[in-house]
């Protein structure tokens, strides 16, 4: 199945040169529907997004000519370009959460840490995987918010519409990193072990830190006793829809296959409705506004769809 997937993701990657101006007028304080608890759990890892993107970039430009397969030097080519500009979008929103109070600038800092000790002593193939891990798990998050955009009704339209334009490109060039690191390490049992390896690190590393920086922007927030926000939280990461269960459990159980692909879950058709909108409009927030249409008419017609089908 990996090989049958392999190339078909290649042509949705596609760099756009999007500015959306957050601030903290359009950035407020809990601006997450509103919400302290759920607001500081994605916080917790919007705040190493900037510099993790440029970890990627960089694992990925240093093989640029290692890549002797066109399409895939050509799809990383395109994923580097669409990570600058996620890098960039994110360093204005977590500037607009530091002057709210709440100290990304702090907890990105203890990221950069981690990330100059790894790229100092792991060797480029472990690098690739641990850009392919990572990008994995924005991947599976991207797919749940894409299959929820409902959690975002009371979020800001201008928020909603950067956060999804980033959702669809992650799902665009999910591929991209672990198609290098497979050119690059050669494949096979020794690239599986190395990807495995890194998978572990990478656990060991990314779950400690979000849930850390989860309570250390509760605590800086002083809403660590907010009960009734902390209920709606543990309900939208670990029961319904399950952000957390879902994304980090069930999503990531194919990742630990050797015959893994990330294009095995094939969710084209969903970034498709976000892409029409934009290539339409040329306006991620209208892009943003038709994506939720088209998921709320399938929501609707999928009852109808099963009853004829039964």
């Amino acid at each position: 199945m990996a090989i049958a997937n392999r190339k078909i993701g290649y042509d949705e990657v596609e760099h756009r040169d999007l500015s959306f101006g957050m601030n903290p007028e359009t950035v407020s304080r809990h601006w997450f529907n509103n919400d302290p608890w759920i607001t500081h759990w994605m916080n917790a890892i919007l705040a190493a997004v900037p510099d993790g993107e440029r970890w990627v970039m960089q694992a990925t430009r240093k093989q640029l000519d290692n890549l002797h397969d066109p399409t895939v030097r050509k799809a990383a080519i395109g994923f580097i370009r669409q990570e600058h500009t996620h890098a960039r979008e994110h360093d204005a929103m977590n500037d607009a959460m530091v002057a709210h109070g709440i100290p990304m600038d702090r907890v990105e800092a203890v990221f950069k840490v981690i990330r100059q000790t790894l790229q100092r002593y792991l060797p480029g193939p472990a690098q690739c995987a641990m850009a392919a891990n990572f990008e994995h798990f924005t991947a599976v998050i991207s797919q749940v918010m894409l299959d929820h955009p409902e959690l975002w009704d009371d979020t800001r339209p201008e928020v909603s519409a950067m956060l999804f334009w980033h959702f669809v490109e992650e799902t665009e060039h999910k591929s991209v990193s672990f198609d290098v690191f497979q050119e690059v390490s050669g494949g096979g049992v020794r690239a599986y072990a190395i990807r495995m390896a890194t998978l572990a690190l990478s656990t060991a590393i990314f779950l400690p830190l979000v849930h850390g920086n989860w309570m250390y922007f509760l605590w800086k927030d002083r809403q660590l006793t907010n009960i009734p926000s902390a209920l709606r939280a543990f309900k939208k990461l670990y029961v319904a829809p399950g952000i957390f269960t879902r994304a980090f459990v069930l999503d990531t159980l194919p990742f630990l296959s050797p015959r893994f692909h990330p294009w095995d879950a094939d969710n084209r058709a969903v970034i498709h409705a976000w892409k029409r909108a934009y290539e339409e409009t040329g306006d991620a927030r209208q892009a943003y506004q038709a994506f939720r249409q088209w998921h709320l008419d399938d929501s609707n017609a999928a009852p109808a769809k099963r009853a004829a089908a039964a």
